[in-house]
């Protein structure tokens, strides 16, 4: 029972968290309905009122909600408050043109502190230690939910916000950072540029981090723990919930719990929308249960994970564990009519302790045939006669995974250029081509 920041919330009975979440889920149905004229419409299509919710199992019969929704609403549609009432807005990158905002009520930013810091505690985090939160303080919500959850716990933080890597490493060693939040493939680059400046991370103070923003497989996690001798926790969430804060994995490092008294978590199969079973694949749909300025009903994230079998986890928490996110349904390629996840790539490329951490897959098309062209830096530079050894061998391990042989082409270290706060893993050329 370490490490639990709030332990009579995280820690209810399963018939608790079942009847707050139905007494939160009529209220919040009641709330989009009075105040959300697209929720009103939908309603009205599928011919059913707010008193038609009577059981958690109703959930069924109200509407789907999609990023394409939130954007034909943006940027205040979706609101049930009065702007007067919102002290902060976020927002999605926006990749697409139109980015996704979240309004926040003050309660908004106390329960996103209160998520955020339970996620926080759960993977090691104590007023005693140095913080720093090296992700781009902007509309952007991560930084800003690490920050909130940090400063709810009391841990001393380091803003030290995006980039300057160097910067970065220089700030741990002379501030004693302990522990650390961040993206992923961001973390190995810093213990790429901690090695290029003499540093061993080892010998730095940091012994814990959670990460998020992206996808991660088993086998990254278990490098970066390796590289930083740190504990490594995974962190899920996204800007139409709160941010990050939706589910985090405790010390067992089996599955996520999701926080279910703020969340209610449905997994469905994403062709037919037919709810899928315990253990079974699925595409995760998330409600609102607690939020004021934005509630959203049933939003499907595209994000493919399994539920475990409920039963109390050995950390003593309640809620729900899911599986780490496999991928994306929509971040799903198909290739000569395989269906490839980029985790799929990673997972065997995390086992070579050659590979460094930056790939990416490319996609092209020759002679009408798609083609799989897998880049992949290595660790330090290789001669020449290694890198075409490394690329035979990843070429044979990678087939076992996706039936076809892909191309691999290895490349010095730094080489793949960053796009930014999250990895590009897929680079299409198809319809270019």
């Amino acid at each position: 029972m370490d490490n639990i920041f709030n332990k009579k919330m995280e820690t209810l009975t399963r018939k608790k968290i079942k009847e707050l979440q139905l007494e939160k889920l009529k209220k919040t149905v009641n709330n989009v309905y009075e105040n959300v004229p697209f929720y009103k419409n939908k309603f009205k299509e599928l011919k059913i009122t707010p008193g038609d919710i009577k059981t958690l199992d109703d959930i069924h019969k109200l509407p789907f909600t999609t990023k394409d929704d939130l954007r034909k609403n943006a940027p205040f549609d979706m609101v049930t408050t009065s702007l007067d009432n919102c002290i902060e807005l976020h927002a999605s990158s926006g990749t697409t043109g139109i980015p996704i905002t979240a309004c926040y009520t003050r309660n908004d930013i106390d329960i996103w502190s209160e998520v955020m810091a339970r996620c926080l505690s759960m993977s090691g985090l104590t007023k005693k230690d140095v913080f720093q939160n090296p992700i781009p303080y902007s509309t952007f919500t991560g930084a800003f939910g690490f920050h909130y959850g940090a400063q709810k716990i009391g841990a001393m933080i380091i803003p030290s916000g995006k980039g300057q890597s160097e910067r970065q490493i220089k700030l741990m060693e002379y501030y004693g950072t302990t522990f650390i939040s961040g993206v992923a493939s961001y973390i190995l680059r810093l213990s790429q540029v901690a090695h290029e400046l003499k540093i061993d991370p080892k010998k730095l103070k940091v012994t814990n981090g959670l990460f998020g923003a992206e996808m991660f497989t088993p086998g990254l996690k278990k490098r970066i723990m390796e590289i930083w001798d740190m504990d490594v926790h995974d962190i899920y969430g996204l800007t139409e919930m709160c941010g990050p804060g939706v589910s985090a994995d405790c010390d067992q490092h089996d599955g996520l719990h999701l926080w279910e008294d703020h969340f209610l978590i449905e997994l469905i199969d994403p062709k037919t929308l037919e709810p899928v079973g315990l253990e079974e694949e699925g595409e995760i749909v998330l409600t609102t249960l607690t939020k004021e300025g934005m509630p959203v009903l049933r939003y499907r994230t595209r994000d493919i994970a399994k539920l475990y079998d409920q039963s109390v986890c050995e950390c003593g928490r309640t809620h729900i564990k899911h599986t780490t996110i496999k991928g994306r349904s929509d971040d799903m390629v198909i290739i000569r009519g395989t269906n490839i996840f980029p985790g799929q790539i990673e997972s065997v490329l995390m086992k070579n302790d050659v590979v460094g951490g930056n790939w990416r897959m490319v996609l092209t098309t020759e002679n009408d045939v798609d083609m799989l062209t897998v880049e992949v830096e290595s660790k330090t530079p290789l001669s020449q006669i290694d890198s075409m050894n490394l690329e035979d061998k990843l070429q044979n391990d990678i087939k076992t995974v996706i039936v076809f042989n892909p191309k691999v082409v290895v490349l010095p270290p730094n080489t793949i250029v960053d796009t930014g706060l999250k990895a590009k893993r897929v680079v299409d050329k198809r319809k270019m081509s």
